[in-house]
């Protein structure tokens, strides 16, 4: 999902300048923080499945318990 696609739909009813610009800084710090919950929500996913083989955690330098710990962190944190 695009910031800017959200963004831009967030602000289409809206004639220029009629929102303040602190306003708009604070709707895009929104925006950006959903998207980045949204993508780190699904690697955190991937992750999780990736756990049942092990070759593949070899390959990007990640034992089971490491992969297993970092999927169970919630979308907000980093």
């Amino acid at each position: 999902m695009c910031v800017q696609a959200l963004q831009g739909a967030a602000l289409a009813d809206r004639s220029p300048g009629a929102l303040p610009e602190t306003r708009t800084s604070v709707l895009g710090a929104f925006l950006n923080a959903v998207a980045a919950w949204i993508v780190r929500s699904g690697q955190r996913k991937a992750l999780r499945e990736l756990t049942q083989e092990r070759r593949l955690l070899a390959d990007i330098g990640l034992t089971r318990e490491q992969a297993l710990r970092e999927a169970a962190k919630r979308f907000w944190r980093r």
